[in-house]
C-alpha cells in the first residue's frame, strides 16, 4: 500500500491507498489501518464520500467472522477511531443503508462481546525475556498509544481502550441519527430514521450491546487508575439512547432486570459509596455526577415506572423480585438505589386515590427490600435500612407504622445491642411507632436510662434525634404531660450520685420542654403534674430536674398563679438535698431565681427565709469552679432585682452581691488564669449595669464593676486571646452601660489615670501600656467626650518623646498608639500646647517599612490638619505658621528627606486645596509655597529611588521595598488633584529608569508598576501615544485592581479633548480583543464611557461634531455578551451595557433596545458563552436580569409594536431558570436545552428576579408608559396592560410545559406565583381559552389547578 508522495494532493493519496488496500498481503492488517488513519486524518473532506464508503466496506469485511484476525480488527481501537471519523462524512441516508447491508449491529454486538471478555496479561515479564518483548507487541501506532497485539488487546486495559474508541464511534453515529435541522431537513430526517432502525429492528442484539457497554462502564471503574474522566461523560447517555431505540415489548422490565439492573446498581453503588463500599476515585466529579443522574433516570424510566404501572393494575412486581434475585452480591446497594428511585416517582398529592396507591406501592416495595437485605450482616443491614428511611423522610414516602415498628423490634432493639441511629430514623419517619405501643416505648426509655455516657456522639444522637423528637411528638398528640411523667420516672430510676450523668439530665431536654410547655399543656394538666411531683417520697434530684424545665417555660400569668406555690412547695418546703451532684444542686437556685421574679412581697419573704442561710454560705465559702456557686450568684441577682428599688431586703441583697464581687476581684488579683471566673464576669457585665444606679450609701457596685473591668483589661496583650476583648465589649456595648454616664466615667477613669498620673515616668511606655491603650480603644466613640479627648491628647503630648522612642522600636505599639490618636482626632480636639511639631515627632519616629503604619500616620495627619485649617482663631494661625516654617526649612534635594516629611507636606497640600485658607492673601501658609515644595520633594524622591533601583529586586513580594516610591507617587497624584497643570521635572535618565522599573514591576505582578506608568503618562503626555497606551492595557490581567486601570486612563486622557477621547473609544471598541485575554481594554472602555459627556452636554459646549455615537458603541458591544470566554469579560461587558442604557438613554436608538433583548436570548441559548466558572451561573443570570429590567423600566414606550422580541427574551430566561443541567433527554422536541454556562440549577432568588420582570410588564408604573405630552382619556397603564395581555399568556404556556418536563423546586414555584398571577390578571378570557387549547391533557390539568389557586389566592376580590 504505497502512497504517491509527489501527487500533491492528500485526498488523491487517500483514494489510491484505499484502492490498493488488499493488494499487498505481506502487510499486517493493523499496519494497514494505521497508515489508513494517517492519511484519513490529514485529508480534507469533500462533498464526495465514495472513499469513506469503501473504507467502511473494507473494515467490515475484515471485522466479520470468528477468526483471530477479525477479533484483532474488532478490538483494535484505531478501527473505531476511523469509523468515528468516517460516519459524519457520509450522508445519513446512505450511511444507514450501508451499515444495514454490512450487518453493522451484528458486528457491533460481537465487538462488545469481545471487549467484555478480558483475559489477564501474560505472566512472563520483560526481565524473563532478557528485556525483549514479543514481536507482536511492537506493533503499535506511533503517537496514539493504542496496542495492536491481540493478547494485549484482550487484557482489561486493552478492552477499556477499545471501548473508549467504540463509544466515540457510536456517539458520532447517533449524532447522525439525531438529525434535526438543515437545508435538506426531509432527507436528513429520513436518514436519521434509517440509522435508528439499525438498532430498533433487533431486540436481542441491541439489548446485548447496551448491557455489554454498561458492564464495560462498570469495569472501567476498576481498570482505570484515576477512575472515570471527562472523556467518558457521554458513555451512559449513549447506552440510554441505545436502550431507548430497541424494540420494546411488555416484558421490558424483566429484560432490564436480567441484563441491565446489576451493572446499573453496581456503578451507582461504587460512585456514591453505598452500603459500606468505598467510593472509587474519579478524575472528574462532573462526569461522576452526570453518570449517577443518568443511571438513576435510566433505572426509573425503564424499570421502576413500568413496575409501578403493572403494580397499579395487578400488583405484579415479579421484575423487582427477579432483579433482587440476580443482585445478591450487591443487595445492599441495589436496595438503596431501587428505593431511592421508587420513592421519588412523581405523584399527584392532590388526588386522594393516587395518594392511597402510592402509599400501597411504597409499603410493598419497602417490605420486599427489607426481606431482601436479611442475608446481610446486622451492622451492614442496619446501615442499609437507615439509608432507606432517610430517603423516605426526604421524599415523604413513609412506610406504614406496622412495618416501621417491626424494623425497630427486629433490627434496632436487638437483645445484644441497640442501634440508636435506626431508632432515630424510625421516629423521624413516624413517631407513632412508639407513641402507640406502650411496651415498645417503655423498652426504649429503659435502654436510654441504662445507656453509658462514654460515647458523646451516641449521647448526642439519643438526645437530639430521639428524646427531643419524642417530646414534640407527645406534644402534638396532646399528651405532653405523659412525656413529663415518663421523663420523671426515668430520672427516678437513676442513682442519686449519677443523676447528673444520665442522658435525661441533658440541658437540651429541659430547653425543649420550656419552649413548648405553655402551648402544649393546659393549666389543669400542669397542676396535675405538679401535684405528682409534690409528694413526700419523691426523689429530690429528679424533682429539681423536672421543675427546672417547667419553671423555665412558665411566663403567662395564669400558669404562674397555678405553679407558684406548688413549685415552691415541691422544691424548698421541708426538703433536704444530700448526696446529689453539684450540677443537680445548682438547679434549685435557678428555680429560686425564677420564683423570685414571680413572687409578691408576702411570698418573697417565705422564699428568702428558706434560701438566706444556704445562699450566704455558698457565696462566701463555695468554690468558684462549682456550678452551684455560679447559679447561687445568679439567684442572688434575681432576688435583688425583685426587691429593686425600695424592697425590704434590697440592702441585704446588695451587700451580699457586692461582697461576692469583692471576692471575685481579690481572686483576679491572685490568679493569672481567670478562665474559671469568665462565666461570672460575663454575667456581671451583662446584667449588673442595670443595678448600678444605687443610693449613695451603696454606690460601690459601680466601682466594683469598674474594678473588675480594669482587671480584665490589664490582661489584654498583643496578639493575645480574644476572650478578654469580648468581655470588655460585652460591657461597653451594653445598653444599660451606655445610658449610665456615671458608670462609663468609672470605667474609663482607671485607664486614663494610669496613662497620665505618673509624675516621673510615662504610663504610655510601661509594660502594661498596651493593655491601657487597648482598653481605651474598646470604648465606643460616643464615650470619648471632649474633656476625655483633651485629657488623652494632653497626656500624649506630655510624654511625646518617650512614646516616639518606643514607637520607633516597637511597630505593634506604634500601631496601637496611632489607632487611639486617630480615634480621638475623628472629632475636633484642641489640646493644650498643640503644635505642628507633634505631627512631625510621631510621624518621624514611626517605622517606615510598614504600609499599615504609614496609612495610620497619613490618616492622623489628614484629620489634624483639616480641623486646624478649618479653625480661624489665633491658635490655628500659630499652628499653621509653625507648619509653614517646617515646610520652608525642608531641603528637597537633601538625601535625608524621609517618608514622614513627604506625608506631612502632602497632607498640607490636600488640606489647603480643599479650603479657601491657602488661597487667602493674609494666610499664615500659602498653598503655592507648599505645592512647590511638595513638587520638588517628589522630584527628589523619584530620582533617588530610580538611582538606587539596581539594588532592589523588582519582582519581590516585599511591599516595603517600594514604600518610598509609592509615597512619592501618591504625592504626585496629590499634585495632579490640585487642578494645576504642573509637571515634575525629571531628567531623561530618571524617566528611562522609571520606565524600566515599571516594566519590571509589571512582569512581577507588582501593583506599583501601574502607578509609575500612570505618573509618567500624566507627567509626559507627549511621549506616550495611543499605541503605548493600548500596549499597557493589554498587560492588565483579570486579577488587576480596576482602579489602577482607571487611573491610567484618566492620566492619558487628562489633557485631551473629546475628539481624541472618542477616537480612543472607537479604536478600543473595534479592536476585537474584548471577549478573552487581557481585561484592560474593557476597563478602559468603561472608564471612557463614564467620562463621556453625552450628546446633550456636547451640544452645550459646541462639540457635537466630535461626539462618538454611543448607540453605535452599544451595538458593537451587545453581541459580545454571547461570545465572552470568561466571567470577568462577561461581567465588564454587561456592566458597560447597563451603564449606557441607564445614563445615556438619549443616545440609544430602537435598534439598541432590540439588540439588548436578542443578546439576552442568545446568551441563554445553547450557543451562549462557554464560561466554566463556579460563580458564573448565578452572576450571568443576574446581569441578564438587570439588562431586561432596565429596558422595561426606561424604554417601555419603544416596545410598542415590538413585543415579540420581549417574549423571546422572557422565554429564554424562564427556560434557563427552570433548566436542570444534570437532566439529559433524547427527545428532540425537549424544551430542556440549556446554555453552556449553566452548570447548576438556579435558586429561588433568581426566580424572584424573573418574577420582578413579569410584574414590570404586567403591572407597569405610570412613569414608564406615559408619554410626556398625551391627551388620551384612557389610562396609559391600562392600555399597556391590555397590550401585554395579548401575548404574555405564551410565557405562561411555556411555564406549564416546562413543569411537565422537569421538577420545579417548591421554593422556586412559590416565588414565581406572584408573576404568574400578574399574567393571569391581564389575560383576557379569550386568551385563556387559546392557552387552554394549546396544551395537552397533562398541561391542561396543571393550568386548571393553577387557575383555581389564582382565583382562591391571587385574584383581587375587592374586599
Amino acid at each position: 500500500m504505497e502512497v504517491d508522495s509527489n501527487s500533491g494532493s492528500r485526498r488523491l493519496a487517500l483514494i489510491r491507498a484505499v484502492r490498493t488496500l488488499d493488494e499487498d498481503g505481506t502487510i499486517a492488517l493493523p499496519d494497514k489501518i494505521q497508515r489508513l488513519w494517517a492519511l484519513l486524518s490529514e485529508s480534507k473532506s469533500t462533498r464526495f464520500h465514495g472513499v469513506e464508503e469503501n473504507i467502511l466496506r473494507w473494515l467490515f469485511k475484515h471485522m466479520s467472522g470468528n477468526t483471530d484476525d477479525a477479533e484483532q480488527i474488532r478490538r483494535f481501537p484505531l478501527t473505531w477511531s476511523i469509523l468515528s471519523h468516517v460516519f459524519p462524512k457520509i450522508p445519513p441516508q446512505t450511511l444507514g443503508r450501508s451499515l444495514a447491508s454490512l450487518r453493522f449491529v451484528s458486528v457491533l454486538r460481537q465487538t462488545v462481546s469481545d471487549i467484555t471478555t478480558a483475559r489477564r496479561a501474560s505472566s512472563m515479564l520483560p526481565g524473563q525475556m532478557n528485556g525483549a518483548l514479543p514481536d507482536k507487541t511492537k506493533k503499535r501506532k506511533r503517537g496514539t498509544g493504542f496496542p495492536s497485539d491481540i493478547e494485549e488487546l484482550r487484557t482489561p486495559d486493552g478492552c477499556i481502550k477499545s471501548a473508549a474508541e467504540l463509544f466515540k464511534a457510536l456517539n458520532s453515529l447517533l449524532d447522525q441519527g439525531n438529525y434535526r435541522t438543515g437545508s435538506s431537513a426531509p432527507e436528513g430526517r429520513v436518514g436519521a430514521e434509517h440509522i435508528k432502525s439499525l438498532f430498533s429492528s433487533s431486540d436481542e442484539e441491541t439489548r446485548d450491546i447496551a448491557a455489554g457497554l454498561l458492564l464495560t462502564c462498570d469495569r472501567s471503574l476498576s481498570v482505570l487508575d484515576r477512575g472515570i474522566s471527562q472523556a467518558q461523560e457521554p458513555w451512559i447517555g449513549i447506552i440510554t439512547t441505545l436502550w431507548n431505540l430497541r424494540l420494546h415489548n411488555k416484558d421490558d422490565s424483566l429484560e432490564f432486570a436480567r441484563h441491565m439492573y446489576v451493572p446499573t446498581c453496581s456503578i451507582i453503588t461504587r460512585l456514591r459509596g453505598l452500603a459500606g463500599v468505598e467510593p472509587v476515585t474519579v478524575a472528574s466529579n462532573t462526569t461522576k455526577n452526570l453518570w449517577v443522574r443518568q443511571l438513576e433516570q435510566l433505572l426509573g424510566a425503564y424499570f421502576i415506572r413500568p413496575i409501578r404501572h403493572t403494580f397499579a393494575t395487578g400488583e405484579n412486581i415479579q421484575a423487582l423480585e427477579t432483579a433482587l434475585g440476580v443482585s445478591k452480591r450487591n443487595i445492599g446497594g441495589s436496595a438503596i438505589i431501587t428505593w431511592d428511585v421508587a420513592a421519588r416517582i412523581p405523584r399527584d398529592s392532590s388526588n386522594p386515590k393516587f395518594k392511597i396507591e402510592h402509599s400501597s406501592w411504597v409499603q410493598t416495595i419497602f417490605e420486599i427490600l427489607i426481606n431482601a437485605t436479611q442475608t446481610l450482616e446486622p451492622l451492614l443491614r442496619n446501615e442499609v435500612i437507615i439509608q432507606l428511611l432517610d430517603t423516605a423522610i426526604q421524599t415523604g414516602s413513609i412506610p406504614k407504622t406496622v412495618a416501621l415498628r417491626a424494623v425497630c423490634r427486629d433490627h434496632a432493639l436487638r437483645s445484644d445491642e441497640t442501634d440508636w441511629r435506626l431508632v432515630a430514623k424510625a421516629i423521624a419517619c413516624d413517631s407513632d411507632v412508639f407513641l402507640m405501643d406502650d411496651a415498645l416505648i417503655k423498652e426504649v426509655f429503659g435502654r436510654m436510662s441504662s445507656h453509658s455516657t462514654r460515647d458523646p456522639i451516641t449521647r448526642e444522637t439519643i438526645v437530639s434525634e430521639i428524646i427531643l423528637p419524642l417530646e414534640d411528638a407527645f406534644a402534638k398528640a396532646r399528651n405532653f404531660s405523659g412525656f413529663i411523667l415518663k421523663w420523671y420516672d426515668c430520672l427516678c430510676e437513676s442513682a442519686r450520685d449519677l443523676l447528673g450523668q444520665t442522658v435525661w439530665f441533658d440541658a437540651e431536654v429541659r430547653h425543649r420542654l420550656a419552649s413548648i410547655l405553655q402551648s402544649s399543656l393546659t393549666s389543669t394538666q400542669l397542676l396535675r403534674v405538679l401535684n405528682h411531683l409534690d409528694s413526700p417520697d419523691a426523689p429530690n434530684g429528679a424533682v429539681l430536674v423536672v421543675l427546672d424545665g417547667l419553671s423555665a417555660g412558665i411566663t403567662e400569668e395564669d400558669f404562674i398563679n397555678i405553679a407558684n406555690s406548688k413549685i415552691f412547695s415541691a422544691a424548698f418546703k421541708d426538703k433536704t438535698y444530700d448526696n446529689l451532684p453539684s450540677s443537680v444542686l445548682s438547679l434549685r437556685w435557678r428555680i429560686a431565681g425564677r420564683l423570685a421574679l414571680w413572687e409578691t412581697s408576702d411570698n418573697f419573704g417565705q422564699l428568702w427565709v428558706e434560701l438566706k442561710p444556704t445562699l450566704k454560705h455558698i457565696l462566701k465559702k463555695g468554690a468558684l469552679s462549682d456550678p452551684e456557686t455560679f447559679e447561687a450568684f445568679g439567684c442572688c441577682h434575681k432576688l435583688w432585682l425583685a426587691n429593686y428599688p425600695g424592697g425590704k431586703r434590697e440592702v441585704d441583697l446588695a451587700k451580699l452581691t457586692t461582697s461576692f464581687l469583692e471576692r471575685l476581684a481579690s481572686q483576679m488579683k491572685k490568679k493569672d488564669d481567670i478562665s474559671i471566673l469568665q462565666p461570672y464576669l460575663e454575667y456581671i457585665f451583662r446584667y449588673l449595669p442595670k443595678l448600678a444606679e444605687l443610693p449613695k450609701q451603696d454606690s460601690n457596685l459601680r466601682d466594683l464593676i469598674a474594678n473588675l473591668f480594669w482587671h480584665v483589661g490589664k490582661r489584654l496583650t498583643i496578639g493575645g486571646e480574644t476572650q478578654f476583648t469580648k468581655l470588655l465589649q460585652a460591657l461597653l456595648h451594653n445598653l444599660d452601660c451606655e445610658d449610665e454616664e456615671a458608670l462609663v466615667d468609672a470605667l474609663i477613669a482607671q485607664p486614663l489615670d494610669a496613662l497620665d498620673s505618673a509624675e516621673t515616668q510615662s504610663g504610655w511606655t510601661q509594660p502594661q501600656s498596651f493593655s491601657l491603650i487597648s482598653i481605651l480603644l474598646e470604648f465606643p466613640q460616643e464615650a470619648l467626650t471632649k474633656g476625655r479627648r483633651k485629657r488623652i491628647m494632653s497626656s500624649w503630648k506630655k510624654w511625646r518623646s518617650a512614646i516616639a522612642t518606643r514607637s520607633s522600636q516597637d511597630p505593634q505599639f506604634a500601631a496601637t498608639v496611632l489607632r487611639l490618636l486617630v480615634k480621638v482626632m475623628r472629632q475636633p480636639t484642641f489640646y493644650e500646647d498643640m503644635e505642628f511639631d507633634d505631627l512631625v515627632e510621631i510621624s518621624s519616629n514611626v517605622p517606615s517599612h510598614d504600609k499599615n503604619l504609614l496609612a495610620l500616620v497619613e490618616k492622623l495627619i489628614d484629620l489634624t490638619l483639616r480641623q486646624m485649617i478649618a479653625g480661624a482663631d489665633g491658635h490655628s494661625t500659630a499652628y499653621l505658621t509653625n507648619a509653614s516654617n517646617f515646610v520652608k526649612n525642608l531641603e528637597p534635594k537633601k538625601s535625608g528627606n524621609t517618608i514622614a516629611q513627604m506625608l506631612l507636606v502632602k497632607g498640607l497640600v490636600s488640606a489647603l486645596h480643599n479650603s479657601s485658607l491657602g488661597k487667602s492673601s493674609g494666610s499664615a501658609i500659602k498653598l503655592d509655597e507648599v505645592t512647590g515644595k511638595l513638587e520638588r520633594m517628589v522630584q527628589a524622591g523619584l530620582s533617588r529611588f530610580a538611582s538606587e533601583s539596581k539594588t532592589i529586586d523588582m519582582t519581590a513580594d516585599d511591599e516595603s521595598l517600594f514604600l518610598p516610591l509609592s509615597v512619592a507617587l501618591s504625592g504626585a497624584e496629590c499634585l495632579a488633584g490640585t487642578g494645576e497643570a504642573r509637571s515634575i521635572e525629571l531628567t531623561e535618565k530618571t524617566t528611562h529608569q522609571l520606565e524600566n522599573i515599571s516594566a519590571s514591576c509589571l512582569s512581577g505582578k507588582v501593583k506599583v508598576g501601574w502607578k509609575i506608568r500612570e505618573f509618567l503618562i500624566r507627567n509626559h503626555p507627549d511621549q506616550y501615544d495611543a499605541d503605548i497606551f493600548f500596549a499597557q492595557l493589554n498587560e492588565a490581567s483579570e486579577i488587576v485592581d480596576e482602579d489602577l486601570v482607571y487611573g491610567l486612563v484618566d492620566a492619558f486622557v487628562n489633557a485631551k479633548d473629546h475628539a481624541i477621547r472618542d477616537k480612543l473609544l472607537g479604536e478600543l471598541v473595534t479592536s476585537g480583543k474584548l471577549i478573552a485575554g487581557p481585561i484592560g481594554p474593557l476597563l478602559a472602555i468603561r472608564r471612557l464611557i463614564e467620562l463621556h459627556p453625552g450628546s446633550i452636554a456636547a451640544k452645550d459646549v459646541g462639540e457635537k461634531q466630535h461626539i462618538l455615537d454611543l448607540g453605535a458603541v452599544y451595538e458593537r458591544l451587545a453581541p459580545l455578551l454571547s461570545q465572552a470566554e470568561s466571567l470577568w469579560h462577561f461581567r465588564q461587558i454587561a456592566e458597560i451595557l447597563v451603564f449606557l442604557l441607564d445614563k445615556h438613554g438619549n443616545a440609544m436608538a430602537q435598534v439598541n433596545v432590540e439588540t439588548t433583548l436578542s443578546s439576552v436570548a442568545h446568551v441563554c441559548s445553547q450557543n451562549g458563552p462557554k464560561i466554566y466558572d463556579q460563580k458564573a451561573t448565578g452572576e450571568i443570570y443576574d446581569k441578564l436580569y438587570k439588562l431586561v429590567a432596565l429596558v422595561l423600566k426606561r424604554y417601555r414606550l419603544r416596545l410598542r409594536g415590538h413585543f415579540p422580541i420581549v417574549l423571546v427574551a422572557l422565554r429564554a430566561l424562564l427556560t434557563t431558570l427552570l433548566a436542570d443541567p444534570s437532566f439529559t433527554t433524547t427527545n428532540a422536541g425537549s424544551l430542556q436545552a440549556h446554555p453552556p454556562w449553566l452548570k447548576s440549577r438556579l435558586q429561588w432568588r433568581h426566580a424572584e428576579r424573573f418574577t420582578r420582570l413579569l410584574t414590570l410588564i404586567c403591572e407597569p408604573s405610570a412613569a414608564s408608559v406615559v408619554r410626556t405630552r398625551s391627551s388620551d382619556l384612557d389610562s396609559a397603564t391600562d392600555a399597556a396592560k391590555r397590550a401585554a395581555g395579548q401575548d404574555m399568556f405564551t410565557v405562561l404556556e411555556l411555564y406549564i410545559k416546562l413543569q411537565l418536563e422537569v421538577t420545579v423546586p417548591r421554593d422556586v414555584r412559590k416565588v414565581l406565583e406572584p408573576g404568574v398571577y400578574s399574567i393571569l390578571d391581564i389575560t383576557s378570557q379569550g386568551c385563556r381559552r387559546v392557552l387552554n387549547e394549546s396544551l395537552d391533557a397533562n398541561g391542561r390539568a396543571v393550568f386548571r389547578q393553577m387557575f383555581a389557586d389564582y382565583k382562591k389566592f391571587g385574584k383581587w376580590s375587592g374586599v
